[in-house]
């Protein structure tokens, strides 16, 4: 069993700082006490919290407790740390602010503190000024997540530096239809830091994909071997590219962010690790990878009822090194033998209004073409006439999901359009799993990235 199992299946759990107050830590802690993990409350000056009994001190607790969150303020951190060492905890998570990233000395050494505890006991810690962790399969969190609003069997990790930002992620990535496996927020990195969540996650069957946001790195060597010995695909995002950021990082979590030409050239040079630029392009990209099997190839078919976003693709096709994809002559004439004669059915093969009647058969003469190795759907349709007519989407979404499947070339759709007409396009979607986005270019740089993947495995 790993040690750092603890964090995401722990069988029991002592939220130090519990309060029924309107405060950080009250949702989790009602969460926790009414969940199936088995939960104690721990604060000085209460006898009960949410109708379960209270204890003052960790070490009053008469059973095992396997992990400890702590939210108290600061200046009290320590002690409770100290506390939990001697109740034999084996991790703890430390929800309070205010150590390194402050600048104040006092804190500063408190947190040093912190790290030689983590490092003569045997006891493992993370943060301080963090959220967390989430596991969505177990229902496990140490922060504010609705479960039902996520979806299930998400095959994507998250690990961030930043705190707060773990949930804003969950939050963006739910309204998009996107799921999760697991978030891991480590903040200011006393004990655990990326590097041991990556080796983490690499064994982790649930975690196809890993997204990592970063501020600085402490152990540069070691962070180089664990990301060139990843099997699975690691996405990152640094902060800090320039002076100001630099300075603002420092203030954020106290980390050194470091060179960023160093870091730039390391990520290009090791496979299967790709830099993003933000994180609408991270999880874009993140969930194409968990859900789209890899392109063999470089071939782009284009599948558009708007001539000229057919256009734009092509040209972001060309600037990522991918090919337009020249089909088959059998392939262009079983589309002309079910499109009027105005459709365009040569690559891209702009559809225009007559897409709702040609798509199916379009769409699957473009996945049995042999010289097509992923397919690009543009849906550019007016809210209008798909409101007024209620025109189906779901034998679309089927038919991409099941020859998807049939013949292991990926699909990403990109939708435009008013946000009634995406939310239109998640709404019938949810069940069949399949990537779809706003931006062409998260969608090229998707399959670009992809098939680099396939060419490293």
């Amino acid at each position: 069993m790993d040690e750092l199992d603890v964090f995401f299946n722990p069988k029991s759990i002592a939220i130090i700082g519990a309060s029924e107050s309107l405060k950080f830590g009250h949702s989790m802690t009602s969460y926790l006490l009414n969940s199936q993990f088995k939960t104690f409350p721990v604060n000085i000056s209460k006898e009960e919290i949410f109708g379960h009994k209270a204890y003052s001190n960790i070490k009053d607790i008469n059973e095992h407790v396997d992990l400890a969150i702590i939210i108290v303020r600061n200046d009290f951190v320590l002690d409770a740390i100290k506390n939990c060492v001697e109740k034999g905890v084996k991790g703890i998570i430390i929800e309070s602010a205010g150590f390194s990233e402050t600048g104040d000395e006092n804190f500063i050494e408190i947190q040093q503190e912190i790290e030689r505890i983590a490092q003569k006991n045997e006891v493992r810690i993370v943060g301080p000024n963090c959220v967390g962790i989430t596991n969505f399969r177990n229902k496990f969190t140490s922060t504010e997540i609705d479960f039902d609003e996520v979806p299930e069997g998400g095959k994507i990790s998250v690990i961030a530096q930043s705190g707060v930002l773990g949930n804003i992620f969950v939050d963006w990535g739910a309204s998009q239809n996107i799921g999760f496996s697991k978030t891991i927020t480590i903040g200011n990195k006393v004990d655990i830091d990326e590097i041991d969540m990556l080796e983490y996650l690499e064994k982790d069957p649930e975690t196809s994909v890993i997204t990592l946001y970063i501020e600085g790195v402490k152990r540069g060597s070691k962070f180089i071997t664990t990301l060139k010995n990843m099997s699975k695909p690691v996405l990152v995002m640094k902060n800090g590219r320039s002076q100001i950021g630099s300075i603002a990082i420092k203030s954020h979590t106290g980390s050194i962010a470091g060179n960023d030409k160093i870091y730039n050239a390391l990520f290009n040079q090791i496979p299967g690790v790709f830099r993003i630029d933000n994180f609408y392009e991270m999880f874009n990209i993140a969930h194409a990878f968990a859900t789209q099997p890899l392109p063999r190839g470089k071939n782009i078919a284009i599948t558009t009822s708007s001539g000229s976003l057919g256009s734009l693709a092509c040209d972001l096709i060309e600037k990522n090194g991918l090919n337009l994809a020249s089909l088959n002559e059998s392939t262009i004439n079983d589309i002309k033998s079910v499109s009027p004669n105005w459709v365009s059915a040569r690559n891209p093969v702009d559809l225009g209004p007559s897409s709702f009647s040609t798509f199916r058969p379009s769409l699957n003469a473009l996945f049995n073409d042999p010289n097509v190795d992923a397919l690009l759907n543009i849906f550019a349709v007016p809210k209008m006439p798909l409101e007024k007519y209620n025109l189906p989407i779901t034998p679309q979404l089927r038919d991409m999901k099941s020859l998807s499947k049939k013949t292991g070339k990926p699909i990403i759709t990109c939708v435009f359009g008013s946000r009634w007409v995406f939310d239109y396009f998640l709404k019938h979607s949810e069940k069949y799993n399949i990537s779809i986005m706003t931006q062409l270019n998260h969608a090229i740089k998707a399959l670009k990235m992809m098939h680099e993947y396939y060419l490293k495995k």
